[in-house]
């Protein structure tokens, strides 16, 4: 877990995914442009996200969606406490520090699990981060 990530401000535009993520009770806003984080390795970020002015908490992903069956690199971020329909918005980001590496997990009660953890553990980001 690291806390000290640059300061730099990603934009991307949100579109329309699969819906996989509301279906398993951790819906994200997909991104456009899985590239802007070239050189950053795959895996789970703790994110700040700003929409509309106001900022949000997060988790991002990116990566391909193993328990998917996909290996195409996404980009996908959940927001803790957002539930808005904002396709075709453009939004900007910040990464506050990263969490774990991509997973493949049998299951996806294995994954929600995951998931819960990693919230805990980005909220101890959250608690130390000026954003």
């Amino acid at each position: 877990m690291s806390v000290n990530f640059p300061s730099k401000s990603f934009k991307a535009q949100v579109i329309h995914g699969r819906k996989m993520g509301k279906k398993f009770g951790f819906p994200t806003i997909n991104l456009d442009n899985p590239r802007i984080l070239s050189g950053f390795n795959n895996g789970v970020y703790a994110a700040s996200v700003a929409i509309e002015g106001k900022n949000y908490q997060g988790l991002l992903y990116k990566g391909p969606r193993l328990i998917l069956g996909e290996t195409e690199t996404i980009l996908e971020i959940y927001l803790l406490d957002f539930d808005r329909d904002i396709y075709g918005q453009c939004v900007s980001f910040k990464l506050l520090g990263f969490l774990r590496g991509v997973i493949h997990f049998p299951d996806t009660e294995a994954y929600k699990e995951q998931l819960k953890n990693d919230i805990n553990t980005a909220q101890k980001i959250f608690r130390t981060s000026k954003d």
